[in-house]
């Protein structure tokens, strides 16, 4: 039942945190959203370390650091593939994610099973499907050109990857009990942050405070610091595959807020590459 509480949880954070920040960024920039949301994630880990005092365990840190830049790079590109084409459209995509670790075990020696071997296969017809033909987005100002939802999809792929990235390597964090997952999530808040502080320090664009919109910006890093803790103390559990495989649901969540609050519509040959693509996620994580 654990496992199954704690997927569900991380994947409806990681929902309502897409939604909130994409569209954020297409108001301010992804920069702004991704330094800001990540700063927030920082001070909770901060604050809730000081006060809970879990206890370390060696390697911790370290292995929270090493996933944690992979998920940071995977952040900047999902940020940015949100602000470029359909947020319904992406997210399934990105979600693919979750198939990398199963990639990884085919590649170690695991012999995959039928449903695993039809997932892959779905997810490569989902994304051919869903590339076909570009749409426009609706609801942004006139007076902005969104590039069309090809490229939008190329950078979703390239953020999927590095978020598969993650999920293998969060993996190797040292097994811990309770609040001691903190320790490896404050190692992958941190890096993720520096990533945003080289983007900020090396990009063309200034970093601005969000003003008015840090509201949405601090509730964007909260739910994702939260979705993060949910998946670290999933990885602690004995069923992580279910918890992966419950977390590959959040695109469901965001392409219904997508159509309801942005108004967004796909073709039927994209709508019907985004539904493959999420089955293809589900079979391949069983």
């Amino acid at each position: 039942m654990l496992p199954v509480v704690l997927g569900l949880g991380a994947a409806t954070c990681i929902g309502f945190s897409n939604i909130v920040a994409g569209l954020t960024a297409r108001r301010l920039t992804p920069l702004i959203v991704g330094f800001w949301s990540q700063a927030t994630g920082m001070v909770w880990c901060a604050l809730l370390l000081l006060a809970l005092r879990p206890t370390l365990v060696s390697g911790q840190i370290s292995a929270g650091m090493i996933a944690g830049l992979a998920g940071g790079t995977g952040t900047v590109l999902f940020y940015q593939s949100m602000t470029t084409g359909a947020i319904s459209l992406v997210a399934p995509i990105t979600a693919c994610s979750v198939v990398f670790p199963v990639i990884y075990a085919i590649a170690s020696g695991e012999t995959p099973t039928l449903p695993v071997a039809a997932g892959l296969v779905a997810i490569i017809g989902g994304i051919v499907l869903a590339s076909l033909r570009p749409t426009p987005v609706r609801g942004d100002p006139p007076d902005t050109r969104i590039a069309t939802d090809g490229r939008a999809i190329a950078l979703a792929i390239v953020a999927a990857a590095a978020f598969g990235a993650f999920f293998i390597l969060i993996d190797f964090a040292p097994p811990v009990s309770g609040w001691g997952a903190l320790w490896t999530a404050g190692g992958v808040r941190l890096s993720g942050f520096t990533v945003q502080v080289a983007l900020a320090l090396l990009g063309p664009r200034r970093l601005a405070w969000p003003g008015r919109y840090a509201p949405a910006v601090a509730l964007a890093g909260t739910l994702d610091l939260t979705a993060l803790l949910l998946i670290s103390f999933g990885a602690m559990t004995d069923a992580y595959g279910i918890v992966t495989a419950l977390v590959g649901l959040y695109p469901v969540i965001v392409a219904l807020l997508g159509v309801v609050f942005l108004g967004e519509r796909l073709t039927r040959v994209q709508a019907t590459g985004a539904t493959l693509a999420m089955a293809g996620v589900l079979l391949g994580s069983v």
